[in-house]
């Protein structure tokens, strides 16, 4: 939802500090004509601001919460993605790799809301692959897809389908960077996802946020 906070320049007392980037807040608002809510007075519940020493985290951080508005719709709740969202800005607060977070977010986000690519099987014919095995990967079509009925432009190694498969069954952030392959594999699975099915890509809403989209983030 949005909100307008009137004088929040000038009111210490209903305000304060609290209204800054990555700061976990209890709102209290009123309703306003149309979608515009209007904040009354805000207090802090907990700051993540050690984010805001690392243009990595922060990037990262923006990158999450672009992601959690292009997917949920607006006014709708979603406990189970805010409290993704929360677990995410602890473990960058606390210095997880970046890049790896802000993946297991996007990964986590799709299957909490019922968009989960089919990594398991292929997504035409119902195909397992082999054990131990790369696959093909189609983000148009949302998973896999076997030989026979005509691949995908990406290719997912075996490292990475089990990547994908743990990330997506706990709801821990890695606390070492994944290796490059990997993390780069899955990184361009997911671009895939989001320019098939988005209707405004992460990618172009983060991109002055991050500061990169593409390379590693350092």
């Amino acid at each position: 939802m949005s909100a307008l906070a009137r004088g929040a320049r000038k009111s210490q007392r209903r305000f304060g500090g609290a209204l800054q980037p990555y700061v976990l807040m209890n709102v209290y608002f009123r309703p306003g004509r149309g979608d515009l809510a209007h904040l009354e007075r805000v207090s802090v519940d907990r700051s993540f601001h050690e984010i805001l020493r690392s243009l990595g985290a922060i990037g990262a951080a923006g990158a999450a919460l672009a992601v959690i508005r292009e997917r949920v719709p607006d006014h709708e709740p979603e406990p189970a993605v805010f409290d993704t969202a929360v677990r995410l800005l602890t473990a960058l607060n606390e210095g997880v790799p970046a890049e790896e977070a802000l993946l297991c977010l996007q990964i986590r986000v799709l299957a909490l809301l019922g968009f989960a690519p089919t990594l398991d099987r292929c997504v035409h014919c119902g195909k397992t692959p082999a054990q131990g095995r790369s696959a093909s990967f189609d983000g148009v079509r949302g998973g896999i897809v076997c030989r026979a009925c005509g691949g995908g432009r990406l290719v997912l190694s075996a490292d990475a389908l089990r990547r994908w498969a743990v990330v997506q069954a706990t709801s821990e952030f890695p606390e070492e960077p994944w290796p490059d392959r990997e993390r780069e594999e899955i990184h361009d699975a997911l671009a895939e996802l989001d320019t098939s099915h988005a209707t405004v890509s992460v990618r172009e809403r983060t991109a002055a946020a991050s500061g990169r989209w593409g390379r590693r983030i350092s």
